[in-house]
């Protein structure tokens, strides 16, 4: 038992956690709603109760809609949505507070595999973490968020010092509910596998991952059942030089910072190299100094990190603008495990949380742009939209820097929530914006159905690194129109051919939308 001060002593910096993790990405709570968290409100607008989420996909389409299937994280924003209403701040307030909460827990999990020490340190950095924006400050990202909080209870669960039947009942039950909250939590039992491994828990060892992963199984049929498929990223084959791509590419950012365009600027790619470089010798030289626990503490963070990206390997995360950075949620867990067992020097973990704090709070700044470009943007389609017909956009904003705006086909959604309901939109191409200013991107008429875009590098058009482009919609096609780096460029050409009439095409200049073409 602790005694009265002792319990002072610790709470204490707990609260410091806390407070650590709130004000990381503090900035963007105060932000609005984006493209896709528009598509959330009108599916929370038809929960009719418990049974209806576990009977749609994530979208709140019945039958077979394939897709995600997330009922758990879907009634985890009813309930912010019938506490505190509609309005973005609760989102965003909601989401903060389940963050500091994970970052507890991850100061419970990692007390228990390397003391308490190491706890604070991975606590820390976990709460400063620059990759964990899209996570935290999206409200449409947070499913990695609630999902991860309830992964995390279920592995505190499965190490606790109980009787071993709640242990595995205990276990069970949370990893259930973490799968039904995303997909990524199906890597659990193998998570479980490894930490009581680690802890030589050997009466445990067999008995709670397996009956965790008959438990996620059975959520996995159910699942198959309701959406009719395996649903999940379908746009995304699974290949060997996918998942070797993706590998790299959560590999570079888990050490860089993300507001880098690494694909842009490839000599930035230095400086994800020499941090792993650094990182491979400090792990040989603590081996070399016999201190195996430590190096073992590295690899089991090391470990955890390679299996909960398992799920998402055949996703990359994107250098250019950090697109997929949620996807590396859980697996941050491992990466803040392995830093507190490779790194000593006070001075140096207080830079880096220093450093992680002052990254965290820009890129919590970029949310606070983007939101302002979206409102621009749906307020100029909600004008520019033809009643009965379709508004073409040549271009959207798909990012700015590294915040989400419209990362969709269309902004429908959004149109209908700022009252226009009657609204058909379809996007060609998309681009980055880098420094929001008009006039900087414009569209010339080619022949009677083609457009060619010509951009500079304060938003620059997006392209896939790895494939050809692929429509973003039915209604419009687009192609790269001159060379240039990997996943950004110039130029594009787009071939718009509306499904609805009468058709108005419009293109985003940099800051807002203009009407389409001189010829």
């Amino acid at each position: 038992m602790l005694g009265g001060r002792a319990l002072i002593r610790r709470r204490l910096p707990l609260a410091g956690l806390v407070a650590l993790a709130l004000l990381a990405f503090l900035p963007a709570a105060f932000s609005g709603f984006l493209a896709d968290d528009f598509i959330l409100l009108r599916t929370l607008r038809h929960v009719e109760g418990i049974g209806s989420a576990f009977s749609r996909n994530d979208i709140g389409e019945a039958g077979e809609a394939g897709h995600f299937y997330r009922p758990v994280w879907v009634l985890w924003n009813a309930g912010i949505k019938d506490l505190l209403g509609t309005g973005a701040f609760g989102f965003h307030a909601a989401d903060l507070l389940l963050y500091a909460g994970v970052t507890l827990e991850v100061w419970a999990l990692v007390r228990r595999l390397a003391g308490e020490s190491r706890a604070w340190v991975a606590a820390a950095v976990f709460a400063v973490y620059p990759r964990h924006g899209e996570t935290v400050a999206w409200v449409s990202g947070s499913t990695d968020l609630t999902a991860t909080a309830l992964a995390l209870a279920a592995l505190i669960c499965a190490t606790a010092h109980w009787r071993l039947s709640i242990r595995v009942m205990s276990t069970a039950g949370f990893a259930v509910l973490a799968v039904l909250a995303k997909e990524a939590a199906f890597v659990l039992p193998v998570l479980a596998l490894l930490l009581l491994w680690a802890l030589r828990d050997r009466r445990a060892w067999l008995l709670i991952p397996g009956a965790t992963a008959l438990a996620v199984l059975a959520v996995a049929i159910g699942r198959y059942e309701v959406i009719g498929g395996v649903g999940g990223y379908t746009a995304y084959p699974w290949t060997a030089r996918r998942v070797i791509e993706s590998l790299t590419s959560y590999t570079a950012a888990s050490v860089a910072p993300p507001d880098l365009e690494l694909l842009r600027h490839k000599a930035l790619l230095l400086i994800p190299v020499g941090i792993l470089a650094l990182a491979a010798a400090r792990l040989w030289s603590l081996w070399r100094l016999r201190a195996q626990e430590r190096a073992r503490l590295v690899l089991i963070g090391l470990a955890w990190f390679l299996v909960s990206l398992l799920p998402a390997l055949n996703i990359a995360v994107d250098l250019n603008n950090a697109n997929g950075e949620r996807l590396m949620f859980l697996a941050s867990v491992g990466l803040a495990l392995a830093f507190a067992a490779l790194v000593e020097a006070r001075w140096l973990i207080g830079a880096v949380v220093a450093a992680g704090l002052a990254l965290s709070l820009l890129s919590s700044r970029d949310w606070l742009e983007a939101h302002r470009i979206s409102s621009r943007v749906v307020g100029s389609a909600a004008a520019l939209a033809p009643p009965g017909g379709e508004l073409v956009l040549l271009s959207a904003p798909e990012n700015y820097r590294t915040a989400h705006i419209f990362p969709g086909g269309n902004i429908d959604a959004a149109l209908a929530w700022d009252g226009r309901p009657d609204a058909t939109t379809s996007i060609c191409s998309e681009v980055v914006v880098r420094e929001a200013k008009a006039r900087v991107l414009w569209f010339m008429r080619l022949d009677a159905s083609r457009y060619r875009g010509q951009t500079t590098w304060s938003a620059p058009f997006d392209f896939p690194v790895s494939r050809p482009p692929s429509p973003l919609s039915p209604d419009c096609s687009y192609l790269r129109g001159a060379s240039g780096p990997p996943g950004l460029g110039l130029v594009a050409v787009v071939a718009p051919k509306p499904s609805k009439q009468p058709a108005v095409l419009a293109f985003f200049d940099g800051y807002s939308l203009r009407r389409c073409c001189p010829s």
